[in-house]
């Protein structure tokens, strides 16, 4: 998950995406899931990873530091580190979310509590005794959302704009993202709520918005995925491609957009001051994409002969859980589980065949135990 931020230091933060899941017991972080995934970077800003990053099944990106999430439940930060936002609590393990806000980072663990370190003028770090049952947070300029699991949301941290103050009566969220000084949920319907700061239109969710599967924003703008494949922009976007379709995932920069098509391209536009819609020509088997100030990351699969995984760790604390999940025609879609992030092995239920319309995965047999799921494609 990705949030957008300014602590007056000239930071314009960075991008938030997340993708929709629709489940009675709700879902926790969401990301791209491959194989045995890598990190590529490239633009100007936080670029220089720290060493090689493999089985990585999560990132999230800020003005000046990045965060990546491995598939054993620990966390690996870069960047620029003056108020300790790279500095991982030692022992951090079982972590399932994260999010990188303005010089300050918050995580998410199986247990559904939120631990957050860094920068903390805005109280943004000091978690509130009752967020428990957490199964996704996101961080903006100075303040932090959390998602639990009974689709409420709750906030800390700054609320200079009422980006704190979730509206009453939401419910039903499947998702939320904090972007510099507003904030965003996607409901369990496909609509969108936003509140907060609308200097630029922001929070000005067009009427009749319907059918979103996964948000993106930046300070001044937001994006939104439909489940037809097409985006959606509002606030002060950068000018969308024509005939823009066929996308399964997108990212939000400072004034740079990425979108992944579902033929593994990427199509990317909007400023390119430090290279960063210069995607690398080479690259291939992308499976999740994030974008900040003047650069983009990329999550990208090992084995180009591989099912794609491209959504894990929705986490599940009893009851029915089901997902809403994109689908081509010649694909099929299975959803599997594990109890533990230490888990070798994903226990499948049935495959599913794609429609090329959304379809609606699930699982009933949760009862009262914890399970982590991915969808994989075939």
């Amino acid at each position: 998950m990705k949030a957008n931020s300014d602590f007056g230091r000239s930071a314009f933060g960075s991008a938030c995406k997340v993708l929709l899941l629709t489940a009675v017991s709700l879902a926790g972080c969401l990301s791209s899931l491959a194989w045995s995934e890598s990190v590529v970077a490239w633009g100007g800003g936080q670029t220089n990873l720290r060493g090689t990053l493999t089985n990585m099944i999560a990132i999230s990106t800020a003005l000046d530091h990045c965060l990546a999430l491995g598939a054993d439940g620990t966390i690996t930060a870069w960047g620029y580190d003056f108020d300790g936002q790279c500095d991982v609590p030692a022992g951090l393990t079982q972590v399932v979310g994260i999010a990188a806000g303005a010089f300050f980072s918050a995580a998410v663990r199986a247990d559904g509590t939120v631990v957050a370190w860094g920068d903390n003028q805005f109280t943004q770090t000091q978690v509130p005794p009752d967020a428990t049952n957490v199964i996704s947070v996101s961080a903006g300029r100075g303040h932090v959302l959390a998602l639990k699991s009974n689709g409420s949301v709750e906030a800390w941290g700054s609320d200079i704009y009422g980006q704190c103050d979730v509206p009453n009566g939401l419910s039903n969220v499947v998702s939320t993202i904090a972007v510099w000084n507003y904030s965003l949920a996607l409901q369990s319907n496909g609509t969108v709520m936003a509140w907060g700061i609308n200097d630029a239109g922001q929070t000005d969710v067009p009427p009749g918005l319907t059918n979103v599967v996964a948000l993106a924003g930046n300070m001044e703008y937001c994006l939104a995925l439909k489940s037809d494949g097409t985006v959606v922009s509002w606030g002060h976007a950068p000018q969308m491609p024509s005939a823009l379709t066929g996308v399964k995932a997108i990212a939000a920069g400072e004034n740079h957009c990425l979108a992944l098509k579902s033929d593994g391209t990427i199509v990317s536009w909007g400023g390119d001051a430090a290279g960063q819609i210069d995607v690398p020509a080479s690259l291939s088997n992308v499976t999740d994409l994030g974008a900040s100030w003047e650069y983009s990351v990329a999550l990208v699969g090992s084995a180009p002969s591989s099912p794609g995984l491209y959504l894990s760790l929705a986490a599940s604390r009893g009851g029915l859980f089901s997902v809403l999940v994109p689908t081509q025609t010649n694909k099929s879609y299975i959803l599997k589980f594990k109890t533990s992030l230490t888990d070798a092995n994903w226990i499948p239920l049935p495959s599913v065949a794609g429609t090329g319309q959304p379809i609606t995965l699930t699982d009933p047999s949760a009862t009262n135990s914890h399970r982590l799921y991915r969808v994989q494609e075939l």
